[in-house]
């Protein structure tokens, strides 16, 4: 039980760490494309409304199944012939790595961690609830 929560931990761990680095980046990103054609944070707040509705369009895409075969029992995945396929490590997935916590705790094997498009995803709705909370508790716009 124990090694199945630690486990978890770190994949969930990784997964919000990236998560969060993608909203700060597209809060950045939003702050000073807002800044540049002459907004506040009203603007800002629309620029991550936005943001997150096409990063989750893309997430969603990319998670959509090819064939009829992807949809497939996962244990069968797990155990049967075909092994899973392991994702070649971008910059800025290297650069997740090194931020905190997931600099001080050891990566999940690649098998087990979520897919990128999944922690893509969870960023996007991040991003989402960024615009959210400036509108209902910062009382921007």
């Amino acid at each position: 039980m124990g090694e199945r929560f630690r486990s978890l931990a770190r994949i969930w761990a990784d997964a919000l760490t990236y998560a969060l680095a993608v909203t700060a980046v597209a809060a950045v990103a939003a702050l000073v494309l807002s800044v540049a054609t002459g907004g506040g944070l009203v603007r800002t707040k629309a620029f991550l409304f936005v943001g997150g509705w096409v990063l989750l369009a893309y997430a969603t895409v990319r998670l959509w199944p090819t064939s009829p075969e992807d949809v497939g029992d996962p244990q069968r995945n797990r155990v049967g012939e075909s092994l899973p396929e392991t994702e070649t490590s971008t910059r800025f997935q290297t650069f997740v790595r090194r931020l905190p916590p997931m600099r001080w705790i050891q990566s999940p094997p690649p098998e087990d961690r979520m897919t990128t498009q999944g922690k893509l995803l969870l960023g996007s709705l991040l991003v989402l609830l960024l615009s959210f909370l400036l509108e209902t508790v910062f009382g921007v716009g």
